[in-house]
């Protein structure tokens, strides 16, 4: 089975707000390919948004231009970890914890809808060895 893995760790956002939704739009995330009966894994880059809509609830304040450390996203009762498998939509209660690098609390926010948004064509990195 094939699938991609998109890297949140370490990636660089551009956060913008209006009424219920938070948008944070990234370049160059990393994302990890695997497809059937191949030996390796490829690399790649692609630039999108994560979208979270009708926010019914955030702890802290954020700045407009960070890096996420850490983020994990709590659905029903599945946990993801720095990393989602793609495409990814969820709908419901969402839990989604985030440490910037520039805010020093722990930011808490609760949403109804959650998606990441892919644009443009993703750029080839480099195949991946078993040994990484």
């Amino acid at each position: 089975m094939s699938f991609r893995i998109i890297q949140l760790e370490n990636l660089e956002v551009s956060i913008r707000k209006n009424a219920k939704n938070i948008s944070m739009f990234f370049e160059n995330s990393l994302i990890k390919k695997t497809m059937d009966d191949a030996e390796e894994k490829t690399l790649w880059t692609q630039d999108g948004s994560i979208e979270l809509r009708n926010v019914k609830e955030i702890n802290s304040v954020y700045k407009k231009n960070d890096k996420i450390i850490s983020i994990s996203i709590s659905y029903d009762f599945y946990t993801y970890k720095n990393m989602l498998i793609l495409p990814f939509l969820k709908q419901g209660g969402i839990d989604i914890e985030i440490q910037f690098y520039k805010t020093t609390k722990m930011i808490n926010i609760k949403c109804d809808e959650m998606e990441i948004l892919l644009k443009d064509k993703p750029k080839y990195v480099k195949h991946i060895k078993k040994t990484e």
